[in-house]
């Protein structure tokens, strides 16, 4: 999930244990990394650049590059550098419309025990593989069907609002796969991406996280597989548009009921978004009642005390202020999910 500037929803999940160790073939490729890509050559090349530097050998991953097709010198860069590598590294010019279907494609073209996604704007720290494909051979009462890795902002990036990263530092119920190992009988097992999801933009990661979890997969995670993702500063507007993408989430506790469980109050995404609806019904009981004000108090609060990490009180002020019209962007985009996928998410 992104982090929008200020910390966004962050929730835990129950779902993380270790799987089954399982024997590896000395002649088979483990890893097999899958990047898609559009319109990023300098973020690519910097992606490639910490795969070359991994402590894996080289004999045991492979990197699959899927690149949605543009004239920015992305292929030629692409191409080059696959043939340097000593290990196997392949390049697919595409026109796929959004990633999904790049993954699905590096996925099913891969020829590892394991599938890793990671997004071009991040970057694998030197025992990224290693230290996730470990993950998967500790024990446990289910196999390990996925090993989430741990992704930070680029420690050498200023966060200057507003602004958007990704910051993963324990379990999440999102699945996210900026930064994702999976067993790739586990994702053949369930069919892979969602049908539904290949042309969604957003999603998709938590659909295909909750599949493999439903189908008798255990959840780990490596805080040691740890990724580094760009921080992107964003033009005001962007910064509160990002939350429409949430639209999908109704759909996704409609379709995996335990996810639902995961939610604040179960009919909340999270506190901000619950106590944002309290606001609204200050807001329409105000003509009737001078108290329907003390409705509003939970969300100024929830904000106030969610803001220690912008600095002093002035900021956590301002960001107390800026953050209501996202917050409105917000509770649209989920209302507008509950209305299609006809459940509550709010």
């Amino acid at each position: 999930m992104l982090q929008l500037g200020c910390a966004g929803p962050r929730l835990r999940t129950g779902l993380a244990a270790p799987g089954r160790a399982t024997p590896h073939r000395l002649d088979m490729i483990l890893a097999s990394v899958v990047i898609p890509t559009h319109n990023r050559r300098v973020l690519l090349q910097r992606l490639l650049r910490s795969l070359a530097a991994q402590t894996l050998p080289s004999d045991q991953f492979e990197v699959l590059i899927v690149h949605n097709h543009t004239a920015d010198g992305t292929e030629e860069m692409a191409r080059e550098w696959c043939a340097q590598q000593p290990f196997k590294a392949r390049y697919f010019p595409k026109n796929y419309n959004g990633p999904t279907r790049s993954r699905e494609f590096g996925a099913r073209s891969a020829e590892g025990r394991y599938v890793v996604f990671i997004d071009d704007d991040c970057i694998a720290t030197p025992d990224w593989l290693a230290q996730g494909i470990a993950a998967f051979d500790a024990k446990s009462d289910a196999p390990i069907g996925l090993v989430q890795g741990m992704t930070t902002p680029m420690p050498d990036q200023p966060q200057r609002f507003p602004f958007k990263t990704i910051n993963i530092v324990e379990p999440t119920v999102f699945f996210e796969t900026c930064n994702i190992f999976y067993r790739k009988e586990a994702f053949e097992k369930v069919g892979g991406f969602s049908e539904d999801f290949l042309d969604r933009f957003y999603g998709e990661d938590t659909d295909l996280g909750w599949k493999v979890t439903q189908g008798g997969y255990a959840a780990g995670f490596a805080p040691g597989a740890l990724a580094h993702h760009e921080v992107f500063q964003v033009t005001f507007k962007q910064w509160l548009a990002e939350p429409l993408h949430f639209k999908n989430l109704p759909y996704l506790v409609k379709k995996y009921p335990a996810l639902r469980e995961r939610m604040f109050a179960h009919y909340f995404l999270t506190r901000d978004t619950c106590f944002f609806n309290l606001l609204w019904l200050a807001v329409l009981l105000s003509p009737l009642s001078a108290w329907a004000g003390l409705l509003a108090l939970p969300y100024f609060i929830e904000r106030l005390r969610g803001g220690s990490h912008v600095g002093g009180w002035k900021l956590r002020i301002l960001r107390v202020i800026a953050g209501l019209p996202r917050n409105l962007f917000m509770w649209w985009a989920l209302l507008r999910g509950s209305l299609r996928a006809r459940t509550v998410l709010l």
